[in-house]
């Protein structure tokens, strides 16, 4: 087997790190972060899974190749040494050192050799050619530099089951390659990462005949607005019977994520759609402190605020001390705990074991919010009806009967707190069990983004 002598690029002074662009395709072309920031390596090991060998270079402003020598190995490491960019490659098994680069204004590049190649990276197999960035601590940020229609092809599969009906697939291809046109990460060097904070990429490990065909059914085609790709196609899993405004989750408004109610999501079977996460006093003011909430000891949690699709826009805490009121995805996220394993898992909920104060009171199916009991007719159990006058009234809640009314507020008795809804995710954009089951109803995947999407174009 031949192996290459060590060899020296010539020092190229004429140009500094390439920049990226807003857009983040260029020549079809996608950086791809697989591997930065705590997860960047010491050692990058690539082996050819399909290819033989690799050509060793970097790649210009273009995203060309530009090559400088190659090797006939299949298995290389490359480790961060000299000053800058520089890269060691070696042969992974014996250490023999293949290759040096030093630092040209550019960044390191490994294309494997061959056709249509598969690469071994920390045990998934992805498409295209490497770029190692030099990190301060010696680490190396790996990132896939990749044609877009591989990168799709390797988001489909995990980021929706690969055996949902085609139409389904083609929809969420349409979305991930629609997601990918605007550069998420132009800081650290890539476009977009491989984890949920952009979309979950793992290359070719899941992907099958149906998953490659929904992404060649719809290669090129991205979801428009006013003429520009739309820039933040985003999706959930479910949304628990209504999709939402952006700003009612975000505080900002996008024109083409708007609420509207969903009747697919019922006509399908989704694995726990239901859910429910019960605190107790304690643990809410112990992850209120966690994240910066001084309140002292909570002594009541409410809905204050609902959306007209009826979702949660507003969440209360009542302390010993003080209370805050929190506004959009925080209502969410603020209940995630991974010290007790507890979150909220969608902006569509319902608490009980409180009660509401002088924020307002709802009633009937969520939607209706009085700021006053006053004057408000009531049905009694004997069938009765009655205008209230004291503007005060009795309810009964999961944690017992309660006075509430101007000024009042009903807490819970027993020091716990139980939240019920359904769904899973920010309820923004498109349903991805919606549109498994507006395709297993004959709609096409054109059909279905219109759905979720407003006003929008494909093409």
């Amino acid at each position: 087997m031949k192996k290459h002598a060590l060899s020296f690029l010539f020092i190229i002074t004429l140009f500094s790190l390439t920049a990226v662009s807003a857009s983040a395709v260029v020549n079809d072309t996608l950086k791809v972060g697989i591997r930065w920031g705590s997860t960047a390596l010491e050692a990058a090991n690539l082996e050819n899974a399909v290819g033989s060998g690799y050509e060793f270079g970097y790649y210009d402003e273009d995203r060309e190749f530009v090559y400088l020598d190659e090797t006939e190995e299949t298995t290389i490491t490359m480790r961060a040494s000299g000053s800058g960019n520089g890269v060691t490659v070696t042969e992974t098994k014996s250490g023999d050192v293949l290759y040096r680069f030093s630092d040209n204004g550019y960044c390191f590049g490994v294309r494997p050799i061959g056709r249509n190649t598969e690469t071994w990276c920390k045990g998934y197999k992805y498409a295209g050619g490497f770029e190692y960035r030099c990190n301060s601590n010696g680490t190396l940020t790996v990132i896939n530099v990749v044609d877009l229609e591989d990168y799709v092809k390797g988001v489909l599969p995990y980021e929706m089951d690969k055996d949902w009906p085609l139409e389904a697939l083609e929809a969420q291809a349409v979305c991930a390659r629609t997601y990918a046109a605007q550069t998420r990460h132009p800081s650290l060097g890539f476009d977009v990462c491989a984890s949920t904070d952009c979309q979950v990429y793992y290359g070719r490990n899941r992907a099958t005949e149906l998953t490659d065909r929904a992404v060649d059914n719809t290669a090129g085609e991205m979801i428009y607005y006013n003429g520009k790709p739309a820039d933040t196609v985003v999706y959930c899993a479910s949304n628990g019977g209504a999709t939402e405004d952006a700003a009612n989750v975000w505080n900002s408004g996008i024109p083409y994520l708007v609420g509207k109610k969903d009747p697919y999501e019922a006509q399908t079977t989704i694995p726990n759609y239901n859910w429910s996460a019960t605190y107790t006093a304690e643990e809410l003011t112990w992850i209120l402190e966690q994240k910066g909430y001084s309140i002292g000891t909570v002594r009541n949690v409410y809905v204050s605020e609902f959306t007209p699709m009826g979702n949660v826009s507003k969440v209360t805490f009542e302390g010993s001390r003080g209370s805050v009121t929190v506004r959009g995805e925080t209502c969410r996220t603020i209940f995630y705990s991974s010290t007790y394993n507890k979150s909220v898992k969608s902006q569509r909920f319902t608490i009980h074991g409180g009660g509401v104060s002088s924020a307002g009171i709802y009633v009937n199916d969520g939607d209706t919010r009085l700021s006053s009991l006053s004057g408000v007719s009531v049905i009694s159990g004997s069938g009765k009806t009655a205008v209230l006058s004291s503007g005060s009234a009795s309810v009964l809640s999961a944690s017992g009967t309660s006075t509430i009314g101007s000024g009042q507020t009903a807490s819970s008795t027993s020091g716990t707190f139980t939240i019920t809804g359904s769904g899973s995710g920010h309820n923004l954009g498109m349903s991805q069990y919606g549109a498994k089951a507006m395709a297993e109803l004959g709609y096409t995947y054109d059909e279905i983004l219109e759905f979720y999407y407003t006003d929008i174009t494909i093409k």
